[in-house]
């Protein structure tokens, strides 16, 4: 179903035409067709990694152009517009309104304390989204998770980190054993 309309809703049900007879194959299906918020998110809760960045688009109707847009964090309503600031954790805000329908929030340098709620707004109207920022993500130099190595034989799998953790201890995972290394 494409372009669907407000008079759309209704029931529906899936069917099979078997021999000249239509069957019920599934239970109805009840559609609501509404009209779209006036400020929505394309995802409500997003994640990165500490020292990572996230970024978020925000929609608004065609009423809310020239609105002013803002990213505001939901448990102290501070608040960033179009243009570059700096949060109160020193995470860095970019906000960028494509002076249509959207504006993109973009948020570098995560810290763990940048968690929470926060919301986009355009005039008065909200989005709320939630944001989960995770420790430290090591990464290996390898695009395939899975290897064979002949018996007794040796793999070198390069593991990374960020350089703020290099004098922190380092561990392998293997199944249910923790190798410190």
């Amino acid at each position: 179903m494409r372009n669907l309309q407000y008079e759309d809703t209704g029931a529906y049900w899936c069917a099979v035409e078997i021999e000249g007879i239509t069957w019920d194959v599934a239970e109805q299906l009840h559609l609501t067709v509404q009209s779209a918020p006036d400020v929505s998110v394309v995802s409500s809760s997003v994640s990165g990694h500490e020292g990572g960045d996230v970024s978020v688009q925000c929609l608004y109707s065609s009423g809310y152009q020239k609105k002013v847009k803002q990213w505001c964090r939901y448990k102290d309503k501070s608040c960033y517009k179009v243009g570059r600031t700096n949060t109160s954790q020193n995470s860095s805000v970019q906000i960028t309104d494509d002076g249509k329908r959207s504006f993109t929030v973009l948020m570098t340098g995560l810290r763990l304390t940048d968690s929470g709620w926060y919301f986009c707004s355009a005039g008065k109207q909200e989005a709320l989204v939630e944001l989960n920022v995770t420790g430290p993500k090591c990464t290996t130099v390898s695009a395939n998770s899975e290897f064979t190595v002949q018996t007794g034989g040796s793999l070198i799998i390069p593991c990374h980190f960020e350089r703020k953790y290099t004098e922190h201890k380092k561990y392998w995972y293997f199944w249910l054993k923790l190798v410190n290394v």
